[in-house]
């Protein structure tokens, strides 16, 4: 008997450490982003910690299964001994892991809006220097010391909890049955959550309309690990809505129904150059006629002036990845997942490139970083892109960030290849300045004292790169037959820094066409449709009359009759914007975590919210296909 309960109090202290750690990791999330928290109400506190036991102790019971394993086969084999060396070294092993996921996971959320995911981490394999530069622009200094003492505190609290006792090792069958039964049952239970038809994941932790209590709630370690132990999402749809296909059409008709006819033509040249120029991370918060704060980009505010500009265009989601395949391909970001890292898939869809190779364009791509990051290179020569210029066809010598080499070199790179180019071309650049850790080797306009300051500056200085870059532009003869093309390839929660990742402000982004191959009549034109970052593609293509049938997504914004609506996501949440109501859902938890007019008529929000079900469950349907 004295050994049924030795061995189940050991069992308890070490199921009891891990559930502590849980309790721990969450304690410093939340006390990391204290002001997210109202404090003033203590309840809301403990429901966060009350509905995220359920995870908490499947995580445990999970991390407690492998040794209880051990034990049980040391018990019915005597002469295989349970070694204590071995527990430690596999506890400390998983205190190390922890430890890492709990501090890393706040720079990630403070920068991504999500925890950390599978994504984040294969983001960081990929290219490790890049991930290192994001993290550059949060303090570094305490998240280590953080790691260090948790590691230290966590491997003293376990020694302290589990000290070493005389193990009984001779047992009878029975003992070792009741052991077997008794807390593999316990552990069975708590891994599955219980006994209902649904399995444990990470919605039952949600509860409230306040997204970052639902991701406070939520087991940082346990719904990493389920990302990497569930199958494979290439060919699982996280959006399963309508049963019938037709039905999810028939729901996103008005989003798409327009006049073909009742298009605005503001070209007055029928085959112009085009100059895309993707600009890294600027929100609309950045353009004061957007609504941002003025000052800070003062002459792409001139080329507004002079061209027309798109005011209300949503970023398809929050990374550069899935910006980039809306930009060029029209197709919608995917939550937790990003067509473009699938090369077999990424070569089946239709980009721009390739409607400008077919009509007898010379194309190139310039970026300043590794075009090898999220499989650009592939991408651009997969879809019509003959010329890719990036960090390595620059000398050492020029001058760089953590990304890779300043936007004024490679716009200066572009010009002179430009100069040499065969009309007409299609040539397009990704800035990379305006990116985390937003370094920069001059002075910085507003200071740097701040990450909002730095981030200012360094988009202070890609506005002032893109207005030297036109200027230089301006001598060479092809620029009067040239039409310029300035988007975001997403937004950023700066410089604002209030607005979580489900707000829309967070995707609003500037899209502006402009030069001289636009009809004097429509120069100073504001379109203030609603629309999407995948409308690119359709509206482009349309006004230099070549083919968009391939791409079903995109809609023509110089289309009067056009629905003003738009969509946007991030990993876990989706979201609809319309004139009269915004509202984002969380697929996790199945709840709505923002809406803008809360008193707006229940039928039609009930039904923006049906269009943006189908219209999530229908991209992800056509990514499964490709």
């Amino acid at each position: 008997m004295r050994a049924h309960f030795s061995d189940l109090k050991t069992f308890l202290r070490y199921f009891g450490f891990w559930l502590l750690m849980s309790f721990v990791d969450r304690f410093i999330f939340i006390l990391s982003f204290y002001d997210k928290i109202n404090w003033s109400t203590p309840t809301d506190l403990l429901r966060i910690y009350f509905h995220g036991l359920s995870l908490d102790l499947s995580l445990a019971a999970y991390i407690c299964a492998l040794p209880f394993l051990g034990y049980c086969i040391a018990a019915v084999f005597p002469k295989i001994k349970f070694m204590r060396k071995a527990l430690d070294i596999y506890t400390l092993l998983l205190i190390v892991i922890f430890s890492l996921t709990t501090f890393v996971n706040i720079n990630i959320y403070r920068e991504w809006g999500d925890k950390i995911s599978k994504r984040a981490i294969d983001a960081v394999f990929e290219d490790a220097g890049g991930a290192v530069a994001s993290a550059e622009s949060t303090p570094v200094l305490i998240p280590i010391l953080g790691i260090v003492c948790l590691i230290i505190g966590g491997y003293w609290l376990y020694r302290k909890l589990m000290p070493i006792e005389k193990y009984y090792p001779k047992k009878s069958a029975w003992t070792i049955a009741i052991q077997f039964c008794l807390i593999g049952l316990l552990i069975f239970t708590f891994i599955r959550g219980g006994y209902g038809k649904a399995p444990l994941n990470p919605s039952r932790s949600y509860f409230s309309s306040t997204a970052f209590y639902n991701h406070a709630a939520v087991n940082t370690q346990y719904a990493l690990m389920r990302e990497y132990f569930t199958r494979n999402q290439r060919q699982r749809s996280p959006y399963k809505y309508w049963n019938d296909a037709a039905k999810a059409n028939e729901l996103l008709k008005p989003a798409f129904a327009v006049n073909p006819d009742s298009s605005r033509h503001i070209l007055k040249v029928a085959k112009p150059n085009v100059v895309l120029v993707l600009l890294e991370s600027f929100v609309a918060d950045l353009v004061e006629s957007l609504g941002g704060e003025p000052g800070i980009t003062p002459h792409l505010e001139e080329i507004i002036k002079g061209g027309v500009s798109f005011n209300q265009i949503y970023a398809a989601s929050d990374r550069s990845d899935k910006g980039l395949v809306a930009v060029f391909g029209g197709f919608p970001a995917q939550g937790p997942e990003s067509i473009i890292k699938y090369i077999d898939k990424h070569e089946n869809m239709p980009a721009i490139g390739q409607e400008f190779q077919a009509a007898g364009y010379k194309t190139s791509f310039f970026h300043g970083g590794q075009s090898e990051f999220y499989n650009m290179k592939s991408y651009m020569l997969s879809h019509g892109i003959e010329q890719i210029v990036d960090n390595i066809n620059f000398s050492p010598l020029d001058p760089r960030t953590s990304w890779g080499v300043y936007d004024h070199v490679v716009f200066q790179k572009m010009l002179e290849t430009l100069n040499e180019e065969q009309e007409p071309f299609f040539s397009s650049i990704f800035t990379l300045v305006n990116h985390e850790p937003f370094t920069l080797n001059a002075a910085y306009k507003f200071g740097n004292n701040s990450n909002v300051n730095k981030f200012k500056s360094t988009a202070y200085y890609t506005d002032e790169s893109i207005f030297n870059f036109l200027e230089e532009a301006k001598k060479e003869p092809w620029y009067k037959n040239t039409l310029f093309v300035f988007i975001a390839d997403h937004g950023h929660r700066l410089p604002a820094e209030k607005y979580d990742i489900n707000h829309p402000k967070r995707f609003h982004i500037p899209m502006v066409f402009y030069g001289d191959v636009i009809k004097e009549e429509y120069r100073g034109l504001k379109v203030n449709v609603i629309g999407n970052q995948t409308d690119l593609p359709n509206t482009l293509l349309t006004q230099l009359n070549l083919p968009t049938n391939r791409y079903t997504w995109s809609r023509d914004l110089l289309n009067t009759t056009l629905p003003s609506i738009a969509f946007y996501n991030s990993k876990d949440a989706f979201a609809v914007v319309h004139p009269d109501q915004v509202l984002s859902y969380d697929r996790v938890g199945n709840v709505i975590n923002y809406i803008s007019n809360p008193k707006n008529p229940k039928n039609q929000t009930d039904s923006l919210l049906n269009m943006a079900k189908a219209y999530y469950e229908q991209v992800y349907e056509d990514f499964m296909k490709f």
